[in-house]
């Protein structure tokens, strides 16, 4: 909207006297609308990321991405402190390179992506149940193999005859329960 309305004061013949100000902020506001959408991109893959690498299982299952998360991690994390620090936007988005920064962090976080649908897709190619599964669903399982119990929330999206599975004290399957409550 403002580049629109920077537009038209450059039309007007009474404008002449600040062409040299008018260009340079229709620069700025070209590079300031960039700017935010690509940090609304990285922001958003980011949230869905970020509590997918949390877990330490998934970081030594795919340590390449894992450690490439953890680069945008630190670049996320120090670009939203120095937002903070002076939130004035003038001021964040008039910072040297900081829109090169955002695209490097979103190429980044693009190859994550690509890791991460690869290899659920490896373990989906290993026992196709997991097909049933979403992807949210099938990392959660994943994340959490020290307890084999967590896997009873997604266990009827996976087999439909069986709703539970009830477990021994030593996390060995004893029964497998049907909707009808039947072992």
């Amino acid at each position: 909207d403002h580049v629109i309305k920077t537009q038209t004061m450059k039309g007007s013949p009474y404008a002449v006297q600040f062409q040299e100000s008018l260009n340079t902020w229709e620069e700025f506001l070209k590079t300031v609308q960039d700017i935010i959408d690509v940090w609304l991109k990285v922001q958003g893959v980011w949230l869905y990321l970020e509590p997918i690498f949390s877990s330490e299982d998934i970081m030594q299952q795919m340590p390449t991405e894992g450690a490439l998360f953890r680069d945008v991690d630190r670049a996320w994390r120090k670009i939203m402190a120095d937002s903070k620090v002076d939130p004035a936007s003038l001021v964040v988005f008039a910072q040297e390179g900081f829109l090169q920064l955002l695209e490097s962090a979103n190429e980044k976080l693009e190859t994550v992506q690509k890791g991460l649908n690869d290899y659920l897709e490896t373990k989906r190619l290993y026992f196709p149940r997991f097909f049933f599964l979403s992807n949210d669903n099938l990392l959660e399982i994943l994340s959490e193999t020290k307890d084999p119990k967590r896997v009873n929330a997604h266990i009827k999206k996976a087999f439909e005859g069986i709703q539970t599975l009830k477990f021994e004290d030593d996390l060995k399957i004893s029964h497998m329960v049907s909707p009808e409550k039947e072992f």
